[in-house]
């Protein structure tokens, strides 16, 4: 079809017609292939014979000799454009069709999320637990601290009296001292705990634990005695091998995010989706974050 001059027309028109039923990937293909030119035509070349003019007769005329490398068949300017128009409104269909799949087929965390459970309330725990909070004025951040004093300032003045306490905290953050009461009902858990203290505090709350509840590591670091990774330590303290885990990592500090600047993070698990998750649940107009596995 190439070959006839109409590879561009008939590519641009069935990608539109069939969009329903090919995947994103093989239609970027075929409204590639729409924007290469056609194939040039061989044909077969008439030998003609050179004219040679004398000096008398070229000096005489004017006109150029006839060029015999001429190609008459060559298609019209105007041709040319109305098939790259017909590329342009298939291609612009193409992508809007492409954004609604996505869309559609694309659940949005944060609408579906109702509760998040930070662990520790240090100056990393405090900021991640503001970060998401700002994002949904109606989701339950609940904090579980172990001092009491921390949790009235909280609950109270919306102010962490021992971290970052010059920041204000979102009013829908509520602290607790009591595990069950913070783990109940929690969609993602966010460990902000040191590493050093993290298996034994695990090990404490590991009955109020729901087995497929995603664990968000913001520890950073290894266990001196054992030379064990979060990722490691978290399973083994909460005694199941197949504990949710992401793990929380990038060049950013706790100031950053409670201050709105621009800050990058990655998020990276082994489970594609879960990662991808975790990305909508964090991303804002001031964090960006990546996903790796």
């Amino acid at each position: 079809e190439t070959e006839k001059g109409a590879g561009t027309d008939k590519i641009a028109k069935y990608c539109t017609s069939h969009s329903s039923i090919f995947p994103p990937l093989l239609l970027a293909l075929m409204a590639t292939a729409a924007f290469l030119p056609p194939a040039p035509v061989l044909r077969p070349r008439i030998p003609t014979a050179r004219y040679r003019a004398s000096p008398i007769c070229a000096a005489a005329s004017d006109a150029p000799p006839p060029d015999a490398d001429t190609d008459e068949g060559e298609a019209p300017r105007g041709g040319r454009k109305d098939r790259r128009r017909v590329v342009r409104i298939a291609w612009e269909k193409l992508v809007r069709w492409s954004r609604s799949w996505r869309s559609r087929n694309r659940s949005d965390v944060l609408e579906t999320t109702r509760k998040v459970v930070v662990l520790g309330g240090g100056s990393f725990g405090t900021a991640m637990a503001a970060q998401v909070a700002a994002k949904k004025p109606d989701l339950e951040v609940a904090m579980l601290l172990r001092d009491d004093l921390v949790c009235r300032s909280i609950n109270d003045r919306h102010v962490n009296s021992k971290y970052l306490s010059e920041y204000s905290l979102p009013e829908n953050i509520v602290a607790t001292t009591s595990a069950s009461e913070a783990l109940a009902g929690a969609d993602f858990c966010f460990h902000a705990v040191p590493v050093q203290f993290s298996s034994s505090f695990l090990g404490s709350i590991s009955s109020y634990v729901d087995p497929k509840l995603p664990f968000i590591s913001l520890s950073k670091g290894l266990e001196l005695n054992t030379l064990r990774t979060m990722s490691q330590i978290i399973p083994l303290a909460l005694g199941n091998p197949r504990q949710p885990f992401i793990v929380l990592s990038g060049p950013s500090f706790a100031v950053e995010l409670m201050e709105k600047l621009p800050t990058a993070m990655v998020v990276a698990s082994k489970d594609k989706k879960l990662a991808s998750a975790v990305q909508q649940l964090l991303a804002s107009s001031n964090l960006r974050i990546s996903t790796s596995r």
